[in-house]
């Protein structure tokens, strides 16, 4: 999973209002998600707080599994949304591997980039790691099919 990234298609004043409404949507708050762009494709999803309630079972300390699909999903909505002058961009497909325990008291990142990219979709590549960290320290790695919204 190391895929040239695709620069950006839209200017940086573009994205910066993609990325202003994607960090006001309701259900990126309700996650203590936020998001950010990374020049020259990068889109970065971090957690702003962790509830008690996106922790896994088990007696885990651990992120759930459903939260970090939720991760990778928006970190692939806004990787999209750098390229598309849409206001809204839909995950199509996404396949997650989760690597290893992701726990609430690491600083995590999802990072997504598109790596082909035609009119109508896009295929993305992501993975979420601690901040900081190299590719060895994957927690868990994802691919998607995004489009705009039509």
């Amino acid at each position: 999973m190391h895929s040239p990234t695709i620069p950006f298609r839209l200017v940086s004043t573009q994205r910066e209002e993609q990325l202003a409404q994607f960090n006001a949507r309701k259900e990126i708050a309700w996650f203590g998600f936020r998001g950010a762009f990374k020049e020259p494709g990068l889109a970065i999803i971090n957690f702003t707080k962790i509830e008690s309630g996106l922790q896994g079972g088990g007696g885990t300390s651990a992120i759930n599994g459903g939260v970090i699909a939720a991760g990778f999903d928006a970190a692939f909505v806004l990787a999209g949304l750098g390229h598309y002058d849409s206001k809204v961009v839909v995950t199509l497909e996404l396949s997650v591997k989760f690597l290893s325990l992701a726990l609430v008291n690491e600083s995590l990142a999802f990072q997504a980039h598109v790596v082909r990219s035609a009119k109508n979709f896009s295929f993305a590549e992501g993975f979420l790691s601690q901040a900081g960290t190299g590719p060895a320290q994957h927690l868990a790695i994802a691919t998607a099919m995004v489009a705009p919204a039509r």
